[in-house]
């Protein structure tokens, strides 16, 4: 995958759900790391123990769940009746679908069972970065990984070209899964005709698929400040452009999409 789509890749899935997601979807991202964002993908760098000598705790929450979904805009159908034109030569048994792409570099991305974690005491790790960049030791572009969400099950795909359509096929006995659940039936999912996808995780499990980082930036007035990207992105008119401690990867617009 060329760095133009794995970019989408990150601006499209943070567009839809305010949440970095984790590149590779495969790495492990864990609360405390830290490291720089380059063109929005995270490079470790190691951790607050190991730099700076904080020890991090998890804070205790409890143990609810969640779904995330995000379809670049409403983009991606999923078409579950093989009586639907669009999938009528795809789809052709139960426990199939077909997904349908409008635009180039469409992503679809589906994680079930989402439990969050975060770090207890974020004041205390705030204040450290603040400490640490008024004596010049918090260089440019350095975050910290504040929250991970860990998955059962994620799904990922992405589009090569405008108006893909691709199959996908639960692997398992799918007498009893419907829907959207189809799109991380625990069984797994296979490629069942249809386009090639530029990226492909299918119902894969234990992801760590999202998190969220805080990086230092200065504004125009004031001094320096702590946030994550999607607060930057709030405060953009305010922000000294060429004094940002966090690189900002949202700025494309969606809208235009290659042929």
């Amino acid at each position: 995958m060329s760095n133009s789509r794995y970019r989408k890749y990150i601006e499209h899935v943070r567009d839809d759900l305010a949440m970095e997601p984790t590149w590779p979807p495969s790495a492990v991202r864990k609360l405390g790391d830290v490291g720089v964002l380059r063109k929005g993908h995270f490079e470790r760098k190691g951790t607050l123990e190991s730099l700076f000598g904080m020890t991090v705790k998890r804070r205790s929450t409890p143990r609810n769940t969640t779904v995330y979904h995000g379809d670049s805009k409403g983009t991606v159908r999923v078409h579950h009746n093989s009586s639907l034109g669009a999938g009528a030569a795809l789809v052709n048994a139960a426990g199939s679908l077909v997904l349908e792409f409008g635009k180039a570099e469409s992503v679809l991305f589906r994680a079930v069972g989402c439990r969050t974690e975060e770090i207890d005491g974020i004041e205390d790790v705030e204040q450290l970065m603040l400490e640490r960049r008024s004596k010049g030791d918090w260089p440019h572009g350095q975050v910290v990984i504040t929250e991970v969400t860990h998955a059962e099950r994620t799904t990922i795909v992405m589009s090569s070209k405008r108006n893909d359509r691709m199959a996908l096929r639960a692997a398992g006995d799918a007498a009893a899964v419907t829907g959207l659940d189809l799109l991380t039936a625990s069984g797994g999912l296979q490629w069942a005709g249809g386009s090639a996808a530029s990226l492909q995780v299918l119902s894969e499990g234990r992801l760590t698929p999202l998190y969220r980082a805080r990086g230092v930036f200065r504004r125009w007035f004031g001094g320096d400040e702590v946030a994550t990207l999607d607060d930057l992105d709030d405060v953009e008119e305010s922000v000294d452009e060429g004094d940002w401690y966090v690189d900002e990867v949202s700025g494309l617009d969606f809208d235009e999409a290659r042929p």
